[in-house]
């Protein structure tokens, strides 16, 4: 009789052990993600010379209304940033026909933005290629010149109002435990 206390105080103390074993040996448990973008593996490397941390886009010939909104997006997020942003540079991996760019985006107050009112410098380098980065994407680039995280911005407002509110999330996560850049 007394032996069945020693025996209720081993299950309670080995069932969880065995549960816990079960449920990772049949692959039961995600690990949770803190990030909001899709990691790269293995990143893509290119010569950051800036060293500093790069929000590379990468968008099509023509803007249209998806470029056009990712492009503004990534403007806001870099906005928001505040003193932090100085820490940031903002890319376009190739030119964007403006001339033949005649999307407009109708924002919320219902006032227009056109191509020519977002101003994003163009990157021109002989070391990255464009064949690696897919179109209408935004890639992070750390100061060592490793893209490891992109973002696609749908081209629907409140989709996109969602993909850049994570990448203001991962940036300021970024920038917050970074001793580089």
């Amino acid at each position: 009789m007394q032996k069945k206390p020693l025996y209720i105080m081993l299950v309670l103390f080995i069932a969880p052990i065995i549960f816990a074993k079960l449920v990772l040996m049949n692959g039961w448990y995600q690990g949770a993600e803190t990030n909001s973008g899709q990691l790269i593996s293995p990143p893509i490397t290119i010569s950051n010379t800036s060293n500093a941390w790069l929000m590379l886009y990468n968008p099509p010939k023509h803007c249209n209304e998806q470029c056009l909104q990712s492009l503004w997006q990534i403007q806001q997020v870099h906005i928001l940033l505040a003193a932090e942003g100085e820490r940031v540079q903002t890319y376009l991996l190739s030119a964007v026909n403006k001339l033949t760019a005649t999307s407009e985006l109708k924002l919320k107050n219902n006032n227009k933005l056109a191509v020519k009112d977002i101003p994003l410098p163009s990157i021109i380098s002989a070391n990255i290629n464009n064949q690696e980065f897919t179109l209408n994407t935004l890639y992070l680039v750390d100061p060592l010149g490793n893209a490891f995280m992109q973002y696609q911005f749908p081209a629907e407002y409140e989709n996109a109002v969602s993909i850049s509110a994570g990448l203001l999330k991962d940036m300021k996560r970024l920038l917050k435990i970074s001793k580089i850049g």
